[in-house]
């Protein structure tokens, strides 16, 4: 009997770390900005897990996951005193299925530019962005994950999102400006 729950309970951490280690360890990265120490939260995040009774998390996994990756990636800042940064390079590896590779070139561009540009946004700004777009997160399980209410959680996110658009669109504008006085 005893076995049987053990065993059950080692295929369901199985099942959650096939499922969002990959995600965890990008998103503690986002916060840690170190590979081996990210891969450590990762690590402690799966371990308090087992400790877990399964039913108490069973429908919100998801959340669980990321809010206690989220804390001890915290806690690890705290001990290491440092400041929270983003790096762009865990996006870069997204690709389009198109077949130009003009248009792959430019969408690549463009997406650099936009992680370029979501550097620029706030803390918040940041972690709501990336737990929406990136981990796909609903406004309820970024509230559930940052302890923010879920009205504030849609307001960073359409501040943010209304800045990167208006700095998208004057790159744009600047581009067509050069792009006009270099053929005149």
């Amino acid at each position: 009997m005893f076995g049987s729950k053990a065993q059950k309970k080692s295929e369901w951490v199985k099942s959650a770390m096939a499922r969002y280690e990959k995600p965890l360890l990008q998103y503690s990265y986002s916060i840690v900005r170190d590979l081996e120490r990210a891969r450590d939260v990762v690590q402690e995040t799966f371990m308090r897990l087992f400790k877990q009774e399964q039913e108490g998390i069973e429908g919100h996994l998801s959340q669980w996951l990321f809010t206690v990756c989220r804390n001890c990636s915290l806690k690890v800042l705290r001990s290491q005193d440092r400041y929270v940064h983003v790096d762009s390079s865990e996006f870069e590896s997204q690709s389009s299925n198109e077949p130009s590779p003009a248009f792959n070139m430019e969408r690549k561009e463009q997406i650099a530019r936009l992680m370029e540009l979501v550097q620029e946004l706030t803390t918040n700004q940041q972690e709501v962005v990336r737990l929406r777009f990136q981990n796909f997160h609903s406004y309820q399980e970024i509230s559930d994950i940052t302890g923010l209410s879920v009205g504030n959680v849609g307001f960073i996110l359409n501040a943010a999102m209304r800045s990167l658009r208006e700095k998208m669109e004057r790159d744009d504008r600047e581009e067509k400006i050069i792009y006009l006085t270099k053929t005149a």
